[in-house]
């Protein structure tokens, strides 16, 4: 009987350290939602988010990549940011590798894909910035 007790109670403290460690995550904050960039020639589609993962962190850019034509093994791209007031700045992701079907989604709770991931560059205003793309596959 002590034996079953002390099972319920360490599977009873097992569930609640998970529901509470899953309860103290934040959802990001979006400052501006997914906006789909030009698609490449070869079928790569890039879009991005604006967002705060914390209360108290910097403006992030997030991106979503999705290679629908699987004709390079490697894709990167060159990325130019403005806002309203004509602040710039530029901003590269290196080539990764990449196949036909993968799609590769930066968040702000994974260091899954953290090359897909960036904070605003400063003095560029995270709520008007626009960004477009020139894609580079190494070749």
């Amino acid at each position: 009987m002590k034996l079953k007790l002390l099972f319920i109670m360490s599977a009873f403290c097992v569930f609640y350290n998970t529901m509470n460690a899953q309860s103290n995550q934040t959802e990001p904050k979006y400052i501006q939602n997914w906006t789909q960039l030009e698609e490449a020639k070869f079928y790569f589609d890039v879009s991005y988010a604006v967002v705060k993962c914390s209360p108290t962190s910097k403006a992030k850019v997030i991106m979503n990549a999705f290679n629908e034509g699987g004709t390079y093994p490697k894709v990167g791209f060159k990325l130019a940011l403005k806002d309203a007031a004509g602040n710039e700045a530029q901003m590269e992701i290196a080539l990764f590798e990449t196949k036909i079907g993968d799609m590769f989604i930066a968040s702000c709770d994974s260091e899954d894909h953290a090359n897909l991931r960036f904070d605003v560059p400063e003095g560029i205003d995270a709520s008007t910035m626009k960004i477009s793309i020139i894609y580079n596959t190494g070749s």
